[in-house]
């Protein structure tokens, strides 16, 4: 998403990551790949809790969850992979993002 991030901001999106590792971890992974957009640390799974993106052993980690939320909080499209490779292409996130209504405050 980094590479297309631009285009995530032209659709009226706001990307942020979040990691499930400590503070330090995630600053280190992000400073190192350059990314442009917020990383937020969940150390404790919390928020992975309740978006039910559990960790695996079959998956060699943590799975990977993408959520596109409207300016309401509403869940408007999940993924959530069962391998670490399993996401979706920017083009299809991008769709999704474009085609949520712009009406009211965030």
């Amino acid at each position: 998403m980094g590479e297309q991030y631009q285009e995530f901001l032209a659709a009226g999106a706001d990307v942020v990551a979040i990691v499930g590792d400590s503070v330090e971890a995630a600053c280190n992974y992000f400073a190192k790949n350059r990314l442009p957009f917020p990383c937020l640390a969940d150390p404790n799974h919390e928020i992975y809790d309740r978006y039910n993106v559990e960790t695996k052993v079959l998956s060699l980690g943590q799975r990977p969850g993408l959520f596109i939320l409207d300016r309401h909080g509403i869940v408007r499209y999940a993924h959530v992979g069962s391998q670490q490779w399993e996401i979706p292409a920017n083009t299809r996130v991008l769709e999704v993002c474009r085609g949520l209504p712009c009406t009211g405050s965030a």
